[in-house]
């Protein structure tokens, strides 16, 4: 028998599972309720947990093997994950040719992020989701954004292969981590397919990705790329089918693209915001003519980089704090401060009159002594951080602003604005309004999609079909540079206070 620990609202219940046995099944028969619109038949892939140790799985693909302690989804992600489901696009099953390599056809959708990497395995037979699994992006050692990357890139003389190297070591990983899970060959890999922003998967082709360093900011493609899992160096098959899904500019990717696609349209949301705020900032303004966008200049905060005790949204991250206290991902001691977390105590500082309107700090605010620390250190917020949040912030406040001024359209004409990406999950839209990162007159209208580059990466993994909805998005988008906008440094300067 194995113990396996659940860990629900402050609750640990411990139960006992025979090898083998499906973690869903165990949870359910022991009235441990899991969001699963498809009723644990492995279609949906919302049955979500975390297990120590192990990162995010699918409950209802999981056969404990071993004691296990599990942390079930809060009220938060729970209600994320079924606005997902509702408002995710629905596909005829289409996977193409390539799934007749295998006798036991899989695949791979890939959300190639910046600061964390994402795959999810299905069963392209009947698009079946088995597993997610998440690690972070290694290239971070050779910087925190995009721009640190490219810049490696162009200055070191084997930094593009040493990048390239790097995230292809780490996709490996994970595909050889999926082929131990179903024990199946490289062989029954047959269709990848990946969303990330246009540095990511320039990285990815090994391509320089320098011209977009500099203006006039252009990339070496745009489009949708293909390639053979031979070509490179894939634990796959030689001929499975690697597809880098079509980006907008340089700082406006597939993830984006990815994102907007995956929605079903629905009377209810004719226009409306998208953002994701990554490591870049990007914010879209959909309405059922046109696609604007814009990349902001936000930087790495909202990933947990250039912030004294930063880090990204991963086990050990104080993602909620309040005057009551906060909430740690994973269940763990705190090891630092994530983008949610650092939104949530800029909004308690605010409140109790630490920071003023100008953004500055009366000394350092501890928010865990060393004592409590997961790694013996306090964690805390200074000046510094502050400063960098507020110009994180004054660029998406900024960037709204131009897109709706282009637009002709003012936010009450607005029926929603979207939260996309991992931040979006533990974001407080009371914190972010307090904090000036969310427009007040949208302060009833946000709806956290998750990870809509993730969701968009397997429709176009489980259906060909996708990749017309995404070149329909393309074809109605136009990019917006905010630098060549007349009103853009005014509205920075007067966005950058509280």
């Amino acid at each position: 028998m194995c113990d396996v620990n659940v860990h629900n609202r402050g609750e640990v219940i411990k139960l006992s599972a025979e090898k083998g046995e499906i973690l869903f099944n165990l949870l359910r028969e022991h009235g441990i309720n899991v969001y699963s619109p498809c009723g644990g038949k492995g279609t949906c892939g919302k049955c979500k947990v975390y297990v120590k140790g192990q990162g995010t799985e699918t409950s209802c693909q999981y056969y404990v093997a071993e004691s296990i302690e599990v942390i079930l989804p809060d009220q938060l992600e729970a209600r994320i994950l079924t606005t997902q489901h509702q408002l995710t696009l629905e596909l005829p099953a289409d996977p193409g040719t390539v799934q007749h390599l295998s006798n036991r056809p899989f695949g791979i959708a890939i959300d190639l992020g910046t600061t964390t990497l994402v795959s999810y395995l299905v069963n392209l037979s009947n698009g079946t989701l088995l597993e997610t699994h998440s690690m972070l992006n290694p290239q971070i050692s050779f910087g925190a954004d995009v721009i640190s990357r490219i810049h490696y890139a162009a200055s070191t003389p084997a930094g593009l292969k040493e990048m390239h190297d790097a995230i292809i070591s780490a996709i490996n990983y994970q595909v050889d981590h999926f082929r131990h899970l179903i024990h199946c060959s490289g062989n029954d890999l047959v269709k990848i397919t990946v969303a990330g922003n246009n540095t990511m998967l320039h990285l990815l082709l090994g391509e320089d990705p320098s011209s977009m360093g500099q203006a006039p900011y252009l990339p070496m493609f745009t489009d949708k790329q293909k390639r053979k899992g031979k070509e490179l160096g894939l634990h796959v098959h030689p001929e499975s089918e690697i597809t880098l899904l079509p980006s907008v500019s340089a700082f406006v990717g597939a993830d984006i693209v990815a994102g907007i696609g995956s929605i079903r349209p629905t009377g209810n949301y004719k226009k409306y915001l998208f953002m994701d705020l990554g490591t870049n900032g990007e914010l879209a303004l959909v309405t059922p003519d046109s696609v604007r966008c814009c990349a902001t200049a936000a930087g790495p905060v909202f990933e947990g980089a250039s912030i004294s005790c930063g880090m990204g949204g991963v086990a050990g991250a104080i993602a909620e704090f309040s005057s009551q206290g906060y909430r740690v991902i994973g269940d763990e001691l705190p090891i630092g401060l994530c983008g949610s977390g650092l939104v949530d105590v800029i909004a308690f500082l605010l409140e109790s009159r630490r920071i003023d309107n100008t953004g500055l700090l009366s000394g350092r605010f501890e928010i865990v002594p060393e004592s409590h620390s997961g790694t013996g250190k306090a964690i805390f917020l200074d000046q510094p951080d502050v400063r960098q949040f507020q110009l994180a912030k004054s660029a998406i406040a900024s960037g709204i602003i131009i897109l709706l001024k282009q637009a002709g359209i003012l936010f009450e004409d607005l029926d929603a604005l979207f939260l996309a990406g991992g931040f979006g999950n533990y974001l407080n839209v009371e914190s972010a309004v307090k904090t000036g990162l969310i427009p007040l007159q949208m302060k009833d209208k946000v709806v956290s999609l998750g990870n809509t580059a993730g969701t968009g990466a397997m429709l176009a993994l489980r259906s060909e079909l996708f990749s017309n909805v995404l070149y329909d998005i393309l074809r109605r988008t136009k990019h917006i540079e905010l630098s060549e906008d007349e009103d853009f440094p005014v509205q920075f300067a007067v966005n950058m206070d509280f």
